[in-house]
């Protein structure tokens, strides 16, 4: 039986050359029976009838999907990458590459574009689970069980989540492991000129999809150059010559299109600081998503080469999982910003096991037939209790009903160009399609970069219609409660949040606005909302949001109208 291992010079083997010099469509098939192409495709449509069982319907994407939808929205009716129609570019959609696709296949086929991402994404987890198969049955000669039972584990896993929700993550994740596979392809025949190449572009594309993509894609390159043992340089060249030629062209374009070199969360969410609590919660999303398979890694520790094939994988993972101390972990739902390590490691885990497998087989043939059943049996235990797992994890129910029906009651009033300032900057945007301020900065230039803060002149320019903003009265000091829910700014208060909705409030208690509602399930959440006097609509907007039953969000907990109720003087928890 052919050992399947880390070859101690990558360019020695004559069956490298081989494969090397076949043509492409004889690289992808080599080493493929009509069998594994009949497995491939019942995954594929297992996965997809899974996906379309667990569809929430209707399409109900969350918060912070609702405002890279908007910039889609925007984009596919031809107003450019804009979060207001009208006014300068701005980007506040970090994941550039799927919020421009979406934006497209709306266009060209006439979608909605909440639809448009459904599809995306859903293609995008369909075709992960294809590539995982074929390139552990294609790279490592895994047993047919060992690469269906991680295709079906990651077919069955957490994708369905975000496609639901909205978020790239399976979009994300297909070209991580897309750039992952060729490396590990690199690592295992040699390089060649065009793997170089298709790895670069790969990469080049994950850094397209979102930020982080291109020190993902840079951790990968080291990987893979610790892996290999030959033509590095020509990995190298290739990997710079990508992203210095397009990387170049793109970044100059960034410059010239939105005049800011990063997307503007980068500047409202840059924590200026290292934030060590965000290592503990980022390693502990890694262990979370993982676990089923952990205990694989210490096949890693069997011999000097199995050590060497456990590093290549562990370059990558560590230091990304350790990059999110410079990021503030804001809005990580369903873990979305550490999902993309979860394909390519299950690839890495389901090649760990085939290396030792296959090295047993050829050393100690009778041992191997005699554990081959009960090892077969255990996997196939793992993989169903890693199924069982991932349909149990991140189960916490969210729903955002109730901003969805108010920014659909409101929306026949946006021709009229009116705007609004507010916290809750997703649903309501969206769905109403007014002009709007994103109180903390994500979606809005000035305030990024005005260190998150609102000013009075800032709302002045707007001449807002709804003035909304989000009390949490948990875990806050009397001295920050006072500020959200009096406007009265001590010198302790210095939370970006209660700033803003010491602002919001005493702004709209200067211009007489009218206070519409104080939504919440409890006194310790709730959304204020005011609306301006004297504009031809505005009792039509008072109406709109007092006189229909709200949901808070996440809860989608029926809401009480808090008006008349007297404000809490302490904080809930304190």
């Amino acid at each position: 039986m052919t050992t399947v291992a880390f070859p101690a010079s990558s360019t020695d083997s004559t069956d490298s050359v081989r494969i090397a010099r076949l043509s492409q469509m004889d690289w992808i098939i080599a080493r493929f029976s009509k069998m594994d192409l009949i497995v491939a495709g019942v995954l594929a449509a297992a996965t997809a009838l899974f996906l379309v069982g667990h569809l929430s319907l209707p399409l109900s994407p969350m918060e912070d999907a609702s405002m890279l939808l908007r910039y889609s929205q925007n984009f596919a009716r031809g107003h450019g990458i804009v979060w207001n129609v009208g006014e300068r570019p701005v980007e506040g959609a970090t994941d550039f590459l799927y919020m421009v696709l979406i934006g497209l296949i709306s266009r060209l086929m006439h979608m909605d574009v909440k639809a448009a991402a459904v599809a995306l994404l859903f293609v995008s987890q369909v075709v992960s689970v294809v590539v995982m198969y074929a390139g552990l049955r294609r790279l490592y000669r895994a047993p047919m069980l060992v690469a269906a039972g991680f295709a079906a584990t990651l077919g069955l896993g957490l994708g369905y989540h975000y496609i639901n929700s909205g978020f790239s993550a399976p979009f994300y994740g297909l070209f991580a492991l897309l750039t992952w596979c060729v490396g590990t392809t690199c690592v295992l025949e040699g390089v060649t000129r065009r793997r170089a190449l298709w790895f670069a572009t790969f990469g080049f594309i994950t850094g397209l999809i979102r930020p982080d993509g291109v020190i993902l894609a840079g951790l990968m390159l080291c990987s893979t150059l610790y892996g290999v043992r030959a033509r590095r340089l020509l990995l190298v060249v290739s990997f710079g010559a990508i992203f210095a030629v397009c990387g170049g062209i793109y970044f100059a374009w960034r410059l010239h299109y939105f005049g800011f070199p990063f997307p503007v969360p980068f500047y409202a969410k840059h924590s200026g600081g290292i934030q060590w609590a965000n290592l503990k919660l980022s390693s502990r999303t890694m262990v979370e998503m993982l676990l089923p398979f952990l205990p694989l890694i210490g096949l890693g520790f069997r011999s000097r080469s199995a050590m060497r094939q456990l590093a290549v994988w562990l370059i990558t993972v560590v230091p990304f999982t350790a990059l999110w101390i410079l990021i503030l972990f804001e809005n990580n739902h369903f873990s979305r910003f550490q999902y993309v390590m979860v394909p390519l490691s299950m690839f890495f885990l389901g090649g760990l096991v085939t290396v030792w497998w296959r090295e047993l087989e050829s050393t100690r043939p009778r041992e191997a037939e005699t554990l081959k059943r009960p090892l077969a049996a255990m996997m196939a235990l793992m993989f169903v209790f890693a199924i069982i797992y991932n349909m149990h994890l991140y189960l916490k129910p969210f729903s955002n009903v109730g901003a969805q029906e108010l920014g659909l009651r409101l929306q026949p009033y946006a021709a009229k160009n009116y705007s609004m300032v507010i916290t809750e900057a997703g649903d309501l945007p969206f769905y109403s399609e007014w002009r709007a301020v994103d109180e903390g900065g994500l979606n809005d230039s000035f305030v990024a970069r005005n260190k998150g803060l609102l000013t009075e002149a800032y709302i002045d320019r707007y001449q807002p219609e709804i003035l909304m903003y989000h009390v949490w009265a948990m875990h806050r000091t009397v001295a920050d409660l006072k500020a959200q829910t009096e406007g009265v700014v001590s010198p302790e208060v210095t939370g970006k949040l209660s700033l803003n909705d010491a602002m919001m409030h005493n702004y709209a208690v200067k211009h007489g606005y009218v206070l519409a509602a104080v939504w919440g399930g409890t006194y310790c959440d709730y959304h204020v909302y005011w609306v301006k006097r004297d504009f031809a609509d505005s009792d039509a907007i008072v109406s709109a949001i007092r006189d229909h039953p709200y949901y808070m969000q996440e809860t989608g907990q029926l809401a009480y109208d808090f008006r008349d109720a007297p404000a809490p003087s302490i904080p809930c928890l304190i």
